[in-house]
């Protein structure tokens, strides 16, 4: 019924996810209930499967889901313009808003598969927490703390995978798929990175935190950069395990 109501393309393609990841989301948890992450992931793997075998179904190209995303956001853009008057479009800096408009509408035009299957792992991590907090008899055990956050050490593939794809040209449309893998991966391994220094951080003087934690706020791209690398190392050093095995005084 949902994917019955009108819209264009892009917000079909979304509906249609949606429709998949539940659906998929819930046969997993019934199938087997498990409090670790690994199931959202899967089931955000199988959604997107079967996304693409329903555009394959409908003759449908990602160009044309592209084409109808990017016509959206110039048309909520323009709107937007229009709203606020002519000033914002002729005053001063005018044409370099323009400018900085049409290069924001093709990077989420490209990147919006990445942005949808993160949107996807974060919003079933979040109902399922709440599911638990609301729920009088929940079935299965409640997802385990940030501080615990990690997943399949084998998913470190996914880097080469992304990567090959980006720098070679194996398919017609591999540079798209291997960057989108790339923000995919570069944020779970960011978050992961976060994970293990949360756990560090409990061992660190509260001015200490709020202090680093403030800084982050003017040095967030090295920041991420450094959380992702973090994360990435974890896969082979498991630092959680170590600073369990410290012995504390």
């Amino acid at each position: 019924m949902w994917l019955q109501h009108s819209g264009g393309l892009a917000g079909q393609f979304a509906r249609a996810g949606a429709v998949f990841l539940v659906g998929t989301f819930l046969a997993l948890t019934v199938w087997r209930p498990s409090a670790l992450f690994s199931r959202a992931m899967t089931a955000t793997a199988i959604a997107a499967a079967a996304l693409i075998l329903w555009m394959w179904h409908l003759e449908l190209g990602w160009g044309e889901v592209q084409r109808s995303l990017e016509q959206n956001l110039w048309t909520y853009n323009r709107d937007l313009m229009l709203r606020l008057g002519d000033a914002v479009r002729t005053g001063p800096g005018g044409e370099a808003r323009v400018v900085e408009m049409a290069a924001m509408v093709r990077t989420v035009g490209s990147f919006y598969p990445a942005f949808l299957a993160l949107a996807s792992l974060g919003g079933l991590r979040l109902a399922w927490t709440w599911y638990h907090r609301i729920a009088g008899h929940p079935v299965g055990s409640a997802p385990t703390r940030f501080t615990s956050f990690r997943f399949n050490d084998q998913l470190v593939w996914g880097w080469v995978i992304g990567l090959a794809l980006s720098l070679l040209p194996l398919t017609p449309n591999g540079k798209l798929i291997g960057g989108n893998l790339l923000l995919v991966w570069a944020v779970l391994y960011g978050v992961r990175g976060l994970a293990v220094f949360s756990a560090g951080s409990g061992r660190l003087p509260v001015p200490v935190v709020v202090t680093i934690s403030v800084v982050a706020m003017f040095l967030l791209p090295f920041i991420m950069a450094g959380l992702t690398l973090l994360g990435l190392a974890d896969t082979w050093l498991d630092f959680r395990r170590r600073l369990v095995a410290t012995p504390t005084t």
